[in-house]
């Protein structure tokens, strides 16, 4: 498997290395100075494989959550993560992390919003870090103003990551609710502030909704940037790139519309008849 054989030329590659570095001065100055040499820096082998433990012991305890990832076997990967969170109340990271895709892949949203309110009550400071994930099940019920108190509660939050995606949504669920002044400050400043194209290119397009001079600037400013910088075979693949961020794939619909918005191609959405 796999796994197994990273796991394996892992610890093979770590300790030649180790041995060849080590024992490199025994060819280049001699055994007398080699001696001085080990005896001063004795402690050097037992730090490395102590390193060398703790890691293999990290692989050994994860042994089964990660040959589960390697078989893509997301029914008893989920499973397996709702006993270790749920039951064990092991909520660590990097599992309520996997269980959120273990969630999306199974289409089971209610899983998710189940998983945040268990995060929120035991480990409320991993929420900034999961804004967006714990986000879906929020943009996807149709529901603007809980979808806009949601991402209100993290935009002033330090520890909130993707910060402009949290903006974006927070101005998507005022679109949505037809409070459009509000919106347009927010999709201005993810404009000025981010730098990933397919953000940048949502929230122009929203912003296509407005017909004041100073947004009709920054639309043809912003659609001029990327246009020199995509064409739209480039662009298929900026947004292939860019699907590691679930948003991208959730909001696959507009993320569309606005492509043929951008590349005057296609049937053309209407940012205007959102509602």
């Amino acid at each position: 498997m796999k796994f197994k054989v990273i796991f394996l030329l892992f610890n093979v590659v770590l300790v030649v290395s180790f041995l060849v570095i080590y024992l490199m001065p025994l060819f280049i100055i001699g055994w007398d100075y080699t001696k001085v040499f080990w005896a001063a820096n004795w402690y050097l082998p037992a730090i490395f494989f102590a390193i060398i433990a703790v890691l293999n012991v990290y692989f050994a305890l994860n042994w089964r959550l990660f040959n589960l990832l390697e078989r893509e076997d997301w029914a008893s990967l989920v499973s397996y993560l709702e006993q270790e969170i749920f039951t064990k109340n092991r909520i660590r990271r990097q599992y309520v992390r996997i269980l959120v895709n273990g969630y999306l892949v199974n289409s089971n949203t209610e899983g998710i919003s189940r998983l945040e309110a268990l995060v929120r009550e035991k480990r409320p400071a991993l929420m900034p870090s999961m804004v967006l994930s714990f986000g879906i099940p929020h943009l996807l019920k149709g529901e603007p103003a809980q979808m806009e108190e949601y991402f209100a509660e993290f935009l002033n939050d330090r520890g909130t990551r993707e910060r402009n995606w949290v903006l974006w949504n927070h101005a998507f669920a005022l679109m949505l609710q037809k409070r459009r002044d509000e919106a347009r400050g927010e999709l201005l400043s993810v404009v000025k502030a981010s730098r990933e194209p397919v953000l940048r290119l949502l929230s122009l397009y929203l912003l296509d909704a407005f017909s004041d001079g100073d947004v009709e600037r920054v639309l043809e400013e912003g659609k001029a940037s990327l246009k020199k910088r995509f064409t739209p075979s480039l662009w298929q693949k900026e947004l292939e790139r860019a699907k590691d961020n679930v948003q991208v794939v959730i909001l696959s619909k507009l993320v569309q519309e606005s492509t043929e918005w951008l590349f005057s191609f296609g049937a053309l959405g209407d940012p205007k008849a959102i509602h």
